[in-house]
C-alpha cells in the first residue's frame, strides 16, 4: 500500500517533539487525530512504527527503529516542500514576463501558437504575445525593443535592411505545392500545364520569377493572373473556381483544405520557402529556448504530421 506522504511528516513532528500532544499542538490537531494516522501509517507500512511498551506520563513516545527509519525519510519531503513553497512565493512576487512574436498568419497560428502556449503550461513566468506584422514592421518592432522574436521567410521581399544588431536563424523548411482545379485532367504534363492560366501573387516575387524561368525553358509565355498581395485562401479559392493554377506553401495549403483543388505534381520540385526566426543578438534565453523548441515541434510533430490531402 503507498504510504501518504503528510502522515509521514506527521511521523516526523511525533518524533522531534517527543510526544502525541505535543505533535498534536504544533500540527493544531487532536491528540486522537495524531494517534489514528499514526496507526493508520503502520497498516500502510506493514510495521510498528511505535514502541508501546515505552510509554510515559504526558503522552510522550518513543518510536521503533522502522518508525524512526521513516520519520528521517520525511525530512527529504519537508525540505522539498519548504522549496516548492519558496519558488511559489517567487512566481506569485514575480509578474510572467511578456514573450511578444510577430510574424505572418500562418506561421503563429500554425507554429509560433502551439509551442508557446505550450512553454508557458510549463512555465508560469512566461506571457506569450502575438502579433499578426509584415517582414519590415517585424524588423523595426524588435530593433526599438518592441518584439522579442520575428517568424517570416528568408528572404522575404518586404523586408527592410535589417539591423546589424539582429540575428536570423533557420527555423524549418516548408514545401511548396503545385495546386490546380480538380476538373483540370489528371494527366497534364509540365509543358502542357504551364501552358495553361496561372494565378500569382506580386507579394512573394521569387515564386513568379520560379514560373517564367520554367516556361522560359520550355518556350511557353506565361499567362498569369496576378492578385497582387494575395492570401492563400484567396489564391486557392480562386483554383478552386478554376481561375488557373497557382503555388501554394504546404504549411499554409493544410490550414486550407478544399475539395475542390488538387496536388499536380506534373512540377517534381517545386521548391520550398524557408521560415526563420529574427531576433536581437542579446535575446533573452526564452527567446533562444522558444526557437529551439520550435525546430522540434516543426521536425516532430508538424512536418511529420501533414496530411497527404488534395490528391
Amino acid at each position: 500500500m503507498p504510504l501518504d506522504p503528510r502522515r509521514l511528516l506527521l511521523l516526523r513532528a511525533v518524533q522531534h517533539t517527543g510526544s502525541v500532544l505535543a505533535a498534536a499542538r504544533a500540527l493544531h490537531l487532536t491528540p486522537s487525530g495524531v494517534s489514528q494516522h499514526i496507526t493508520k501509517l503502520e497498516n500502510e507500512a506493514g510495521l510498528a512504527l511505535v514502541d508501546r511498551d515505552h510509554r510515559g506520563g504526558g503522552r510522550t513516545i518513543r518510536l521503533t527503529p522502522a518508525g524512526n527509519a521513516l520519520a528521517d525519510y520525511a525530512d527529504g519531503i519537508a525540505q522539498a516542500l519548504t522549496v516548492a513553497e519558496r519558488g511559489i512565493a517567487r512566481l506569485r512576487d514575480s509578474p510572467a514576463a511578456p514573450l511578444r512574436i510577430g510574424g505572418f498568419s500562418v506561421a503563429l497560428s500554425e507554429l509560433a501558437v502551439p509551442v508557446a502556449m505550450r512553454m508557458a503550461a510549463g512555465d508560469p513566468t512566461i506571457d506569450p504575445r502575438v502579433y499578426e506584422v509584415s517582414a519590415a514592421e517585424g524588423e523595426r518592432m524588435l530593433a526599438d525593443g518592441d518584439l522579442d522574436l520575428l517568424l517570416t521567410e528568408h528572404g522575404a521581399e518586404d523586408s527592410s535592411e535589417r539591423p546589424l544588431n539582429l540575428v536570423e536563424v533557420a527555423v524549418m523548411r516548408d514545401p511548396l505545392e503545385i495546386i490546380v482545379p480538380r476538373t483540370w485532367p489528371a494527366d497534364l504534363d509540365l509543358k502542357m500545364l504551364l501552358a495553361r492560366p496561372w494565378i500569382t501573387t506580386s507579394f512573394r516575387l521569387a515564386t513568379r520569377r520560379h514560373l517564367e524561368r520554367l516556361c522560359r525553358e520550355h518556350s511557353i509565355e506565361l499567362d498569369a493572373h496576378d492578385i497582387g498581395a494575395g492570401s492563400a485562401p484567396t489564391l486557392l479559392a480562386l483554383v478552386a473556381n478554376g481561375v488557373g493554377a497557382t503555388i501554394i506553401p504546404t504549411l499554409a495549403l493544410q490550414q486550407n483544405p478544399s475539395p475542390n483543388v488538387r496536388i499536380s505534381k506534373a512540377i517534381t520540385d517545386p521548391g520550398a520557402r524557408e521560415l526563420v526566426g529574427v531576433h536581437r543578438e542579446d535575446a533573452p534565453a526564452p527567446v533562444t529556448k522558444l526557437v529551439t523548441e520550435l525546430r522540434r515541434y516543426a521536425t516532430e510533430e508538424l512536418q511529420a504530421g501533414y496530411r497527404p490531402a488534395h490528391t
